[in-house]
């Protein structure tokens, strides 16, 4: 084999692995004339935001516990629409993914993005045991991939390395952060995320300026330090909270968010919250 078709073999594998990195999912654009939006969704003490695309195309990242989140897709999606184009599992904690169950049980999933770690929980091998059964597509995150759609961009922010089948110690600091643009709106979403994921962002010097800010944690003291919110800069807040007896949110990350004026939407006061992309 020559040197020359050697090097050429090369850069078409680059090409592959490059696209496989950045360009995660892929869907149809041909309809661009809706507006998108994204509903953070009151599913009690837990956390889950669906993004509207348009064209009939749903993501969902999380879906809180229990079959709530069922009753929040029947009230948002189309009555004959059935298949959610994506879900976004940010970490295998019941709040966010049992909900997720639900949701496969119920509706077509037309890919799975999550961080594969190691997770022996009942409700783990429930999850594990319906997408072997649905034989659903799965992408394990990591930085820099893409998701596009019409006025959307979705961009992984962490895990920095792909996580598939590591155990790691706590699997808040393991949770898929990720950044939302639309046309006039930027979100941020950062899952169950604290301190030591914030602190690897900022020293990294990555991007996580936003508009809007979906607070971690459901406003543990534990995460989203001033520090953080300085470089986000957000002017809304959203705290996903229900009732719950561990302090949530915390008095001290509420006085962090009004000393900087930042608008504040709890999802236990307000319910569901809807940010149009316009």
């Amino acid at each position: 084999m020559s040197i020359k078709f050697k090097n050429i073999l090369f850069i078409i594998f680059a090409i592959f692995f490059i696209l496989d990195v950045f360009l995660v999912f892929s869907f149809d654009n041909q309809d661009t004339t809706k507006n998108s939006k994204i509903i953070f969704f009151d599913v009690g003490q837990g956390d889950s935001a669906m993004i509207d695309a348009g064209n009939n195309i749903q993501i969902l990242i999380d879906g809180g516990d229990g079959n709530v989140i069922l009753d929040k897709l029947g009230k948002y999606m189309p009555l004959l629409d059935r298949k959610i184009e994506l879900v976004i599992m940010t970490h295998p904690d019941k709040d966010h993914m049992g909900g997720l169950v639900e949701v496969l049980k119920f509706y077509e999933v037309g890919q799975i993005l999550e961080t594969g770690i190691v997770c022996e929980t009942a409700i783990c091998k429930e999850w594990d045991k319906l997408i072997k059964e649905k034989n659903i597509p799965i992408k394990y995150a990591e930085f820099g991939q893409m998701i596009k759609i019409n006025d959307i961009d979705i961009k992984i922010l962490y895990p920095f390395n792909n996580l598939n089948n590591q155990r790691v110690k706590d699997d808040n600091e393991s949770s898929i952060v990720l950044r939302v643009d639309t046309e006039n709106n930027s979100y941020l979403l950062t899952g169950d995320a604290g301190f030591d994921v914030e602190n690897e962002l900022i020293e990294k010097n990555i991007n996580i300026k936003t508009r809007i800010l979906k607070i971690a944690h459901h406003g543990s003291k534990n995460a989203t330090s001033n520090e953080f919110l300085m470089k986000v800069n957000p002017q809304k807040a959203v705290i996903p909270v229900g009732k719950n007896s561990y302090g949530h949110p915390a008095e001290e990350l509420m006085n962090r968010l009004k000393n900087m004026n930042i608008e504040i939407f709890r999802i236990d006061k307000n319910g569901d919250l809807i940010f149009n992309s316009n």
